[in-house]
Order: structure tokens, then C-alpha cells, then sequence
């Protein structure tokens, strides 16, 4: 028993030490940064730039691990929207548009659209177009379920351009790409270097 005890608390201490030595040297970093900013205003230079294209982000806060993320009211899941059928209005008789089948998001991790599979029989023949993530609304159908709106027509859909996604290529090409077939041609045959016979 009291092997098990001494085990659980040295694996303890050995898992919070990194937490430990990382709020450590945080603060002391801040307070050493504190102190080297405490500058005679005189020595700084009267005109600053203000200019608002010149200002340092504000920094964000860090994720905490040991806290976590608490989901909020108005957090959407992923898994929860693709695959979504999609409709024209909320009522008893409405549109199905198509469904949605992926979601675009940007650099910043916001979601900027949607794609809506349009026509097709069971996903055959079927074309991706994308729309605004703020054009739709969730709203309470006539039924008592939720679904996804779109205030626009099957006809209208249709007619939008097809979303196409663009693939990521390094600056170099696809490195991992095999080569055209036709890169390797034969030697041209010459008549004197032929073996004797």
C-alpha cells in the first residue's frame, strides 16, 4: 500500500514539475521585462507613429490545457452540420436546396462558408457550391425540428458556379509527384558506334 502511495506521488510531481518551472519563468520574464521598460518617458521620442496599420496585435490568450475548453451556447460542431439538409424556408412545404457537405474555414479558424451539394441522384452527378456561412440560419421548422435556411431557390442554386478547392502546393511543386512518363527518351542510335560484326 504504501509503495502504491509513494508511486502516485512521485509520478505527481514528476507530471506537475513542467507546469511548475513554465509559470515560473513566465513571470519572471514579465517582471524582467517590467523592469526594462521602466524608462525615463524623457529618453523616448515625442512623436510616436499612429499610424493603425503600424500597431502590434493585441496578443491573444493562451489556451489553458489544464482548464480546457467549456462549450458555450453558440459553439456549432462540424460533425453536427455536415451532412445537414439544407431548405428554402421554414415551413411545412419548403425546398429541399441540397445538403451540406463541407465547411470552409479561414486562417483565423472562423467559419466563412459552406458547401451545398446541388442536383445529383444520390450524390452522382451532384455539384458543390459554396455559400456564406452567414447566409444560413437554424431555425424551428413547422414540424418542431431544427434545420438549416437558406433564403434563396433550388433554381438559383443550381445556376451558382461550381466551388472548386484549390489544393495547397509548395513553391517547388509536389516533391512526392511522380514524373511525366515522357521525361525519358532513348539515346539517338549512331551507325559508327555500333559493336563490329
Amino acid at each position: 500500500m504504501i509503495r502504491t502511495l509513494l508511486a502516485a506521488t512521485a509520478v505527481a510531481a514528476v507530471l506537475a514539475l513542467p507546469v511548475i518551472a513554465q509559470d515560473a519563468s513566465s513571470s519572471m520574464g514579465s517582471s524582467a521585462m517590467d523592469s526594462s521598460m521602466s524608462m525615463d518617458s524623457s529618453a523616448m521620442p515625442s512623436q510616436a507613429p499612429t499610424d493603425s496599420s503600424m500597431a502590434t496585435p493585441e496578443p491573444t490568450a493562451p489556451f489553458d490545457i489544464v482548464t480546457g475548453y467549456a462549450q458555450i451556447d453558440s459553439d456549432r460542431f462540424a460533425t453536427r452540420i455536415i451532412g445537414q439538409p439544407v431548405y428554402d424556408s421554414p415551413a411545412a412545404d419548403a425546398n429541399h436546396l441540397g445538403d451540406i457537405n463541407d465547411i470552409v474555414i479561414d486562417e483565423g479558424g472562423r467559419a466563412v462558408a459552406v458547401t451545398i451539394g446541388v442536383g445529383g441522384f444520390l450524390g452522382i452527378g451532384e455539384k458543390q457550391v459554396a455559400v456564406a456561412y452567414s447566409a444560413l440560419s437554424k431555425e424551428v421548422a413547422a414540424d418542431n425540428t431544427e434545420r438549416y435556411i437558406l433564403k434563396t431557390t433550388v433554381e438559383e442554386l443550381t445556376a451558382a458556379p461550381e466551388f472548386v478547392v484549390v489544393e495547397d502546393n509548395p513553391a517547388g511543386g509536389d516533391a512526392m509527384a511522380p514524373a511525366p512518363a515522357d521525361t525519358m527518351t532513348p539515346a539517338p542510335v549512331d551507325a559508327s558506334s555500333a559493336p563490329a560484326q
